[in-house]
């Protein structure tokens, strides 16, 4: 048998077949483009093999029984862009339709209160398939130019500078657009065209420019107020009422706090040091909170990350004895609101710690 050497590293197949190499050691080529690039012998790779459209061994990624190709060859600056896995993370019920959603390049919109995870979502699913992710938080502040681009002076020539739209489009980004009950009028009209099947967006500022979104581009908002949450509107001042025409381009999914026993395991996990009984205080302290939330006795609410961070800070002070709830609670929770909230929450701690 002739032996074969990788023309990209020092291995050599004894054997004539570098085919498991290649699959195993450079995922980032298919084997049509190490051929193509360095030839080869075909006698030696089946046809099948061959065929582009098959993902190479390593590359794919089965998310709730759907297969997405993992995302490879990112050039640095893409590379910083994809987020960490979380392997403490708990995904909802729902996931399943989001990543079918993900799988057409459906346009997906996430709704619930403030801390339900609906960001992170994303976030984590981008993880597990190496996709880079950019967010943007709309306010009252942000304009239209810093969602599509504008021209600068550079070099004493004008340049023209991406915004985030186009450069996720062009880039093969998810693109997590935040808080979009808060757009402007004409960032919500930018949208319009990239929703659609074709998915293009005309730069007009830019001689009617079309950006044509790459294969790999994907678009998600959040929201407080979209659909069914609009009757919570009096909770979070300054949302815009989102006509049903444009609702109607997303998928819209409900995110609402994770159940309770999952949510003890999840913080639990999380901390080293947590045990799942004192997790379940933290958790049944949360819920109060976020109850009086919705029924607006509270201000505040309570996301999972900020339950994370009290229980971090019991367990450092776990050596001050009854206490340490409170104390924990100093720079995690009552620092971050309201005198009237923490004084509420103080009244939800001391009851469920210590009965009064």
């Amino acid at each position: 048998m002739k032996k074969i050497k990788c023309k990209m590293c020092d291995f050599t197949a004894n054997d004539g077949n570098l085919v498991p190499h290649v699959q195993e050691n450079h995922p980032e080529i298919t084997l049509k483009q190490y051929m193509d690039k360095h030839g080869g012998e075909t006698s030696l790779i089946d046809q099948a093999i061959l065929d582009a459209t098959k993902p190479v061994k390593g590359t794919s990624v089965d998310l709730f029984g759907i297969e997405f190709k993992k995302r490879t060859g990112l050039d640095a600056k893409l590379k910083t862009m994809v987020p960490k896995v979380d392997t403490n993370y708990s995904f909802q019920d729902f996931t399943g339709d989001v990543c079918y959603d993900i799988s057409k390049a459906h346009p997906v919109a996430l709704t619930g209160h403030c801390g339900t995870g609906k960001t992170s979502l994303i976030y984590q699913l981008a993880a597990k398939l190496g996709v880079p992710v950019m967010r943007v938080n709309t306010n009252q502040q942000t304009t239209i130019a810093d969602f599509v681009g504008t021209w600068i002076v550079k070099g004493g020539e004008m340049q023209w500078v991406d915004g985030a739209l186009p450069f996720a489009m062009r880039h093969g980004c998810w693109l997590i657009i935040d808080e979009i009950d808060y757009a402007e009028p004409a960032i919500l009209s930018a949208l319009n065209a990239v929703l659609e099947p074709a998915r293009t967006l005309m730069l007009k500022e830019k001689g009617d420019e079309i950006v044509e979104a790459h294969d790999d581009f994907r678009i998600f908002s959040t929201g407080n107020t979209l659909g069914q949450m609009s009757e919570f509107r009096s909770l979070y001042q300054g949302t815009s009422i989102m006509n049903e025409a444009f609702i109607d381009r997303w998928r819209l999914y409900l995110v609402g706090y994770l159940p309770e026993a999952l949510e003890v395991k999840v913080v639990a996990g999380a901390v080293d040091g947590m045990t799942e009984k004192v997790a379940r205080r933290l958790v049944q302290v949360a819920s109060a909170v976020r109850k009086a939330f919705v029924e607006e006795t509270m201000q505040c609410t309570f996301s999972t990350r900020r339950l994370i961070d009290w229980a971090e800070m019991l367990v450092r002070h776990s050596s001050s004895g009854p206490d340490a709830p409170v104390k924990a609670a100093e720079n995690t929770i009552f620092s971050k609101v309201s005198r009237e909230d923490a004084t509420a929450f103080r009244g939800y701690l001391q009851r469920v710690f210590f009965g009064r």
